[in-house]
């Protein structure tokens, strides 16, 4: 009896110390998780070094609505979009860039606010619109035809500035990020 409790007093000090070691590499997971969402950009002026220009829509009805967007060009600036973005101004936006023109999915993960997404082709004429996207979701959402451009708006301003699709779109100047 006496060789048996000893055994069973080892094998339970091996578990403590797996447990501890368990204990140990969860806290630091879930610090590290912590401080690197609490880095993450939350609003558009958190986004350094992306290029800036305004998108112009001009609607069916010769309305002109101007927004101030930040450019994803590059295939990580395209890849990040608003991830992590909890709001933006009325007026702003991101305008994602694809040279050349295909057709393409978008998707709202990691995004927490709802967007109505442009699909403009390449003479800047808006053929599709997705409308109050769902945060979070994984499901991609098509262009519907071959586009150069995606115009992301806050959910719901399309319905409310009337603008559809046939509207077109042109752009300002690109301002560099360092021409701040």
């Amino acid at each position: 009896d006496l060789v048996m409790s000893e055994h069973l007093k080892k094998r339970m000090i091996i578990r403590k110390s797996y447990f501890h070691v368990f204990l140990i590499i969860l806290s630091s997971f879930l610090f590290y998780s912590s401080s690197a969402i609490s880095e993450k950009a939350k609003h558009l002026k958190d986004l350094a070094g992306w290029d800036k220009t305004t998108a112009i829509i001009q609607t069916h009805e010769n309305e002109i609505i101007e927004f101030r967007v930040l450019i994803a060009q590059s295939n990580k600036q395209r890849r990040q979009g608003l991830m992590h973005i909890e709001s933006m101004e009325e007026d702003q936006g991101m305008l994602f860039i694809f040279d050349p023109n295909r057709k393409v999915s978008m998707w709202m993960s990691n995004t927490p606010m709802t967007l109505d997404m442009l699909f403009i082709d390449k003479n800047g004429k808006i053929i599709n619109i997705a409308k109050n996207t769902t945060p979070y979701s994984t499901k991609g959402i098509t262009s519907g035809g071959s586009i150069n451009w995606v115009l992301e708006i806050n959910g719901g301003l399309s319905d409310q500035l009337n603008i559809k699709n046939g509207d077109h779109v042109r752009l300002s100047s690109i301002k560099a990020h360092d021409e701040e």
